[in-house]
C-alpha cells in the first residue's frame, strides 16, 4: 500500500462515517416530528444507523491501523505487503 492508496482508504472510511452520522441525525430528527407507526419506523432506522455508525467507527480504526502498519512495512522493507498471506514466517 502506497501513501496515495492509504490516503484514499482513510478518506473513504471518513466519508462513510460522516454519511452515517448525517443519516442517523436525520432519522432522529424525523422520529421527533411524528408519532405512531411512523415514529416506531424512524426509531428503528435510527437504531440501525447507530449500529452501523459504531461498526464504521471500528472499521475506521482498523483501516487507520492497517495503513500505519503498511506504511511502516513499506519503509522497513522497501515494498508494500498487499495480503496477509504475503507475510513471511520468521
Amino acid at each position: 500500500m502506497d501513501a496515495q492508496s492509504g490516503s484514499r482508504a482513510l478518506s473513504a472510511v471518513n466519508d462513510l462515517v460522516e454519511l452515517l452520522r448525517l443519516a442517523h441525525s436525520a432519522a432522529e430528527r424525523a422520529s421527533q416530528e411524528v408519532y405512531g407507526v411512523a415514529y416506531e419506523h424512524a426509531e428503528l432506522i435510527a437504531r440501525d444507523l447507530q449500529r452501523l455508525r459504531r461498526s464504521a467507527d471500528k472499521l475506521a480504526r482498523d483501516i487507520e491501523g492497517y495503513v500505519a502498519r503498511e506504511e511502516g512495512a513499506t519503509v522497513e522493507r522497501g515494498h508494500p505487503l498487499r495480503r496477509s498471506g504475503d507475510h513471511r514466517a520468521p
